[in-house]
């Protein structure tokens, strides 16, 4: 194993060259990994000794978490440690193609993870990345112990953060501020749904990280229309929970305002054109829903 050279780990790849242009001193912690079978991988530095087995890593998992058309999320054990395996198959047809032209989703999110936690945005720590021309791609992360996601806390699911005004304040918090941080860094979130946040505690904290990182695109100009589509998808995804009021809603966006240096007139037109597209969403989502 190597230290991760820029032409091998892009393949030239335009895309993340964009991602690498911003920060070269993150190839510093990444390590190319010696694979069979036509595997190719990188890892971070701690990760790298471990002996990976791509094609066992999603046999006899301890939880799945989501498995759908071939591509599938589970918990798995690895040495002493519970991970998050997402594994993706390759598309077919003309997305194939498009795919070829790009470097593999899988290392596309791992250096994206990278990249964010060193501009102080909180994600599920990465750790590998591997790939295959034919059998697709595999993302690993960490596995934090008794974390929920936010669709889970909006399910009721953790009591203390529905009748505790401090606790649910603090989530509230931590979610709108992930989100101006993101903007902030020249990114914007496609498809921020609630299942893409996990909470949990630390140190008898509440925190708050992005475990999926498939919607995050680069937003150099930082266009606004790109920051009211997030903050509309997150709030379309929990208006339909009875124990989220509107109240939780309006102190997020405030929050989540005053995070990004928004003054109050800005902030209202802001508001409604939240509000309008949200409502829109809302109803496309109703519609859908019951042509299932």
């Amino acid at each position: 194993m190597q230290k991760n050279t820029y032409k091998k780990a892009f393949d030239n790849n335009l895309d993340s060259i964009k991602i690498l242009s911003m920060n070269p001193n993150m190839l510093s912690i990444i390590v190319d990994l010696t694979l069979p079978d036509g595997w190719k991988g990188v890892a971070v530095e701690k990760w790298s000794d471990f002996a990976f087995e791509p094609e066992k890593l999603t046999q006899n998992p301890d939880k799945v978490f989501k498995s759908e058309n071939g591509n599938v999320t589970v918990l798995k054990k690895i040495g002493n440690n519970f991970v998050v395996v997402k594994k993706t198959v390759n598309r077919t047809g003309i997305k194939r193609l498009a795919d070829f032209l790009r470097a593999p989703k899988s290392l596309r999110n791992f250096y994206l993870a990278v990249l964010l936690k060193q501009k102080g945005i909180e994600v599920a720590e990465p750790i590998a990345a591997l790939w295959h021309r034919k059998n697709g791609c595999i993302y690993i992360t960490e596995y934090i112990q008794n974390s929920l996601n936010l669709y889970d806390v909006a399910f009721g699911k953790n009591r203390e953060i529905l009748t505790n005004f401090s606790a649910r304040k603090t989530v509230i918090r931590q979610v709108a501020e992930t989100i101006a941080k993101l903007h902030k860094s020249n990114f914007w979130h496609r498809d921020p749904k609630a299942g893409n946040f996990i909470i949990y505690k630390d140190s008898g904290i509440y925190r708050v990280k992005l475990i999926d990182l498939d919607g995050i695109k680069q937003d150099s100009a930082g266009r606004r229309e790109n920051h009211i589509r997030t903050l509309a998808k997150l709030t379309e995804t929990l208006i339909r929970f009875k124990t989220v009021n509107f109240a939780d809603l309006y102190r997020g966006f405030r929050i989540y305002c005053n995070a990004m240096g928004i003054d109050d007139i800005d902030a209202e037109e802001l508001f409604h054109k939240v509000e309008r597209l949200t409502v829109a969403a809302r109803l496309l989502t109703i519609v859908s829903d019951s042509n299932k």
